[in-house]
């Protein structure tokens, strides 16, 4: 959702490749360390997040966005799953390729990465994960209870600053395809719901709920400018 392939123009594209076109690219430098499929965890276990780490410079801004992949199985192949919610918790689970593994909460990952970032003199920005193509109720899925939760309790153990992209692009999606009330028959309810979610996805995903067409990723990008521009951000400073 950060990072896709970012090349076909009718593919999956990650928001992050579009940050050029919201940011002024004469005056600040873009680099997408993002890697798709990863959580917190398997980011940090593959080296992905020590080569963002030994990269960085005081100056310097780190958007952090993670989420789908995080509250997967913990112990099978892909060995991404985390503990849900932020306590500071431990435990070794042993994993379905025969290894053992010290897994952490979501938390504890997020604010590792915070912690670090802040040691090499650079602004960490946390940022919400991006809203997913479902439609219960006839209102795009909002995950304020889990991850949202989550989100606001690192803030609120850290204060570091948070860019809500999760409801900023939720309550864009919510504007043009919501409705009001669906019909109270259930195979009628049922239909208006499957043709949100396709009018949606036309528009704004592509080949499953999750990953965004390249017109999804720019308006998930331009959600986080105005997210920036909402919070009085340094980084705003950089926008177009």
């Amino acid at each position: 959702t950060v990072k896709n392939a970012d090349k076909d123009d009718d593919g999956m594209w990650g928001w992050a490749s579009q940050a050029a076109t919201v940011f002024d690219t004469t005056r600040v430098t873009l680099v997408n360390a993002a890697r798709a499929g990863r959580s917190t965890r398997s980011f940090i276990r593959e080296g992905l997040w020590e080569k963002v780490y030994n990269s960085l410079l005081p100056g310097d801004f780190v958007t952090i966005q993670f989420g789908h992949n995080d509250i997967c199985p913990i112990t099978d192949t892909k060995a991404r799953g985390v503990i849900p919610g932020t306590a500071d918790t431990l435990h070794v689970y042993h994993l379905d390729n025969g290894s053992y593994e010290v897994v952490y909460s979501f938390g504890w990952y997020l604010r590792k990465m915070i912690d670090d970032v802040r040691e090499k003199g650079a602004t960490p920005i946390l940022v919400s994960l991006t809203p997913r193509n479902e439609w219960p109720g006839g209102k795009v899925e909002r995950r304020d209870e889990s991850y949202g939760k989550w989100y606001r309790e690192v803030v609120e153990q850290t204060g570091v600053e948070f860019i809500d992209m999760h409801n900023i692009s939720a309550d864009f999606l919510d504007k043009k395809f919501a409705v009001k009330s669906l019909s109270p028959d259930k195979e009628k309810a049922k239909a208006q719901v499957a043709a949100i979610k396709e009018k949606a996805g036309a528009k704004y995903f592509k080949k499953d709920h999750t990953h965004t067409s390249k017109s999804g990723a720019r308006m998930n990008a331009q959600n986080f400018a105005k997210g920036l521009k909402s919070k009085g951000s340094e980084l705003a400073k950089y926008l177009r």
